[in-house]
């Protein structure tokens, strides 16, 4: 860029910077100036101060823009900054990390923060713990050290089983630590899970499917959870179906596996048939399953449909089809019309 592109470059900011102040520049406007836009950071940086800045604009400034950071940490300093705001500078700012964890420790930290610190800096992850650990850290405390901070594992999940680790407690990890599943699971399995926790581990934990899964089958599974398991578990799905095709499922479950479960729809319907479909069942495939209107439309005929049904059926059925609808309302009008005539 030459100096005359330079000259003209510089005039459209400054005509940019004095639209913004005449229309008032709020804080959170000039915190992005003062970041993206170097020519005019003092300009922002002093009409920041003169509007008296936040303690979210400070920790913005100090995260963001070095040149103005220490500036911007004294100001912070001098009205007090949260230990939130505390722990954001520890974690991004190297240079201010080791006075901002002094000051976040005569301000009482939380094990929300503690957690975070012993997560994301290493250099403070012991001294972290070691205070986390004399707050009585939870036992979501301790799960979330045990899933995220490796180095810290043993330790925090040896204080978990002496604190009785819940089923939600085993669940969530076996959900997350792999290499911690298979002593999880005997402890899981020892706190007796209902059905519906066991339902939970085939679901969602996949290296301990088919364990949760067989001893789902030896208590005996309700047809509910086995179309739970049909709808999310494509390894088990067959399996589960045959279960279920075995139990004489209601027309319900036969009509959620036809309108959701694509490559179980013809032996779900045929089993539907053959248990006997109602009206209700028929104009619910009419209504929902393009690829088997026709054949539930036959049947249907073959049951005399009443005026509802036919006005039903006229909304799905095609085109083609329609005169042999009407005709059928035709024949019944006809059939009771005779019928007054001989009464």
């Amino acid at each position: 860029m030459n100096n005359k592109e330079n000259q003209e470059n510089n005039d459209k900011i400054a005509d940019l910077w004095r639209n913004l102040q005449a229309q008032g520049a709020s804080s959170e406007e000039l915190c992005e100036i003062i970041k993206k836009v170097p020519g005019l950071r003092q300009k922002a940086w002093v009409e920041l101060k003169k509007q008296g800045p936040s303690n979210n604009d400070l920790r913005f400034i100090i995260e963001n823009v070095e040149s103005l950071r220490a500036e911007a940490w004294s100001l912070l300093k001098k009205i007090k900054p949260t230990n939130y705001e505390l722990k954001n500078i520890i974690e991004y700012v190297g240079s201010l990390r080791a006075e901002a964890w002094q000051i976040l420790i005569k301000q009482k930290p939380t094990n929300f923060e503690l957690r975070d610190i012993a997560r994301y800096v290493p250099p403070l992850r012991e001294k972290a713990w070691h205070k986390l650990k004399k707050n009585k850290p939870s036992a979501y405390d301790l799960r979330y050290i045990i899933k995220y901070v490796k180095p810290l594992r043993a330790e925090a999940w040896q204080r978990l089983k002496k604190q009785k680790a819940d089923i939600e407690d085993l669940f969530d990890l076996m959900k997350f630590v792999r290499t911690m599943r298979p002593e999880i699971w005997k402890m899981y399995k020892k706190l007796k899970p209902t059905n519906e926790e066991l339902l939970r581990v085939v679901i969602k934990i996949n290296g301990l499917r088919r364990e949760a899964w067989d001893e789902l089958k030896a208590r005996g599974i309700a047809n509910n959870d086995l179309i739970t398991v049909i709808k999310e578990v494509g390894s088990l799905r067959h399996e589960a179906w045959a279960r279920l095709f075995k139990s004489n499922p209601d027309s319900k479950d036969l009509r959620f596996i036809i309108k959701n479960i694509k490559e179980l729809r013809g032996e779900a319907w045929l089993k539907l048939c053959h248990q006997g479909a109602s009206n209700d069942d028929l104009c619910f495939i009419i209504k929902d399953i393009k690829s088997l209107r026709a054949d539930a439309w036959e049947k249907l005929k073959e049951r005399r449909p009443t005026d509802d049904e036919l006005k039903f059926v006229m909304k799905y059925i095609p085109s083609l089809q329609a005169e042999e609808i009407k005709q059928a309302a035709a024949d019944k009008k006809d059939i009771i019309k005779r019928l007054t005539r001989l009464d």
